[in-house]
């Protein structure tokens, strides 16, 4: 059985929402939204880890998507920016992002580099 991946929401501004929506719509994706403030820890709130944490590149501080990887190195970051036309996939590459299928091909492609790799 194939398991769904689980994509995390950060934020609550339209972009996030939006792309949270076309997400939901998927049968290979879980979405969730992480309210308030990200947890220092998953396990402290009984709430699964994530594979993937979204969040828009113009809503949250410059330091942000650093800190969160240094925390959760095995989560796979995503930080877009529709107004460019672009998402930052914060294992250091970067991708076009014009449609909502070059978003999924990018979690995919993560994804299944991670369940390859031994």
């Amino acid at each position: 059985m194939k398991t769904k991946t689980l994509v995390a929401l950060y934020g609550h501004d339209l972009v996030v929402s939006t792309i949270g929506a076309c997400l939901e719509k998927r049968p290979e994706f879980r979405v969730i939204r992480i309210e308030g403030a990200l947890p220092d820890d998953f396990k402290k709130i009984a709430a699964p880890q994530p594979d993937v944490i979204m969040f828009d590149l113009g809503s949250t501080q410059a330091h942000f998507g650093v800190s969160l990887m240094h925390r959760y190195p095995e989560i796979m970051l995503i930080g877009v920016d529709l107004e460019n036309h672009t998402m930052l996939v914060l294992s250091g590459e970067s991708s076009r992002l014009l449609t909502i299928e070059d978003l999924v091909e990018g979690i995919r492609k993560r994804h299944l580099n991670m369940v390859s790799d031994p």
